[in-house]
């Protein structure tokens, strides 16, 4: 059973309060750290933050046995999973494969200019992308050959002709 604490002292399990510690595995930490409880179901907490890291995460019994499951998997250290990095396209598909769907010609990036989804940029450090969202009224994100940035634009809608 995962010691949790309160102060200094440690309480049973069903004696955990929302704001108090538990011990839990963590994943960013890749191990059994300290946690505080946010969230509660009944007398199991739910979700929790890590005293270390500060990552908030569903709650990880973090001893062997608890709840049927172990508290750490064996792992070559800097390892990462095939699926993934499998699902993840390299930049560079990413911008070949918005650039065959853009629409029109490259335009000369300007922060004070105004673009929509599917504009041709040219930037004069990053090169030519392509605008694949507009994180808000003064925010696009661009895909590059070297990978995507958010860039700042101009707040004015483009005006309608007609």
């Amino acid at each position: 059973m995962p010691s949790i604490q309160t102060g200094k002292a440690t309480a049973a399990k069903g004696d955990a309060a929302v704001g108090g510690y538990v011990d839990a595995h963590c994943g960013k930490c890749k191990g059994v750290e300290s946690h505080i409880v946010l969230a509660k179901v009944g007398d199991k907490p739910t979700r929790v933050e890590c005293r270390t890291c500060h990552a908030m995460h569903q709650f990880k019994p973090g001893a062997a046995g608890a709840g049927g499951k172990s508290a750490t998997k064996t792992k070559a250290p800097g390892t990462r999973s095939v699926r993934s990095r499998a699902a993840e396209p390299k930049p560079e598909e990413a911008w070949a494969a918005s650039m065959r769907q853009a629409r029109g010609d490259a335009l000369k990036y300007e922060p004070g200019g105004r673009y929509v989804a599917g504009n041709r940029l040219s930037h004069a450090r990053f090169g030519d992308g392509v605008v694949v969202r507009l994180n808000s009224a003064t925010v696009c994100e661009v895909v590059f050959k070297t990978g995507t940035v958010k860039l700042i634009m101009g707040s004015t809608p483009a005006r309608r002709s007609g």
